[in-house]
């Protein structure tokens, strides 16, 4: 994982003209450690990325569609504009996590700690589980 990151950080650094874009659709990465990473626009979607530890990680731009991300820690993580339809964020924490301009249609926000997340400019219309205490935390 470690040469994937890697090559993944030369492609974002080059802008596509080095290095190589991490495309993780669909691994089994449970529980695995991803402080810091960056992940701007890799595909990640239908990665089973329960319990992980993505605090801080730079995933804007990514695409995590109907990924499984329930239970992991997203703590101030960078999701500012990542494709995060029908993902499973059942008792994930995304507190202060930027999720602004972020594509939530259909995303399981049942049991996840939001507190202080910014979601300006995210329509938070079709989202699954956001309860009123929820909303009264998140920065618009």
């Amino acid at each position: 994982m470690a040469a994937i990151l890697k090559e993944h950080g030369s492609w974002v650094e080059s802008g596509g003209v080095a290095g190589v874009r991490a495309e993780l659709a669909g691994t089994r990465l449970p529980g695995r450690a991803f402080w810091r990473a960056d992940l701007r626009r890799a595909d990640l979607s239908g990665a089973d990325l329960r319990r992980c530890n993505l605090e801080h990680a730079l995933m804007s731009g990514a695409t995590l569609t109907r990924a499984d991300l329930g239970g992991a820690s997203l703590w101030q993580a960078d999701l500012a504009g990542a494709c995060l339809g029908e993902v499973n964020f059942q008792g994930a924490k995304l507190d202060h996590a930027d999720l602004r301009g972020a594509d939530l249609r259909g995303a399981d926000l049942g049991r996840a700690s939001v507190w202080g997340a910014h979601v300006e400019g995210t329509d938070l219309h079709e989202t699954i589980g956001l309860v009123p205490e929820q909303l009264s935390v998140l920065r618009r």
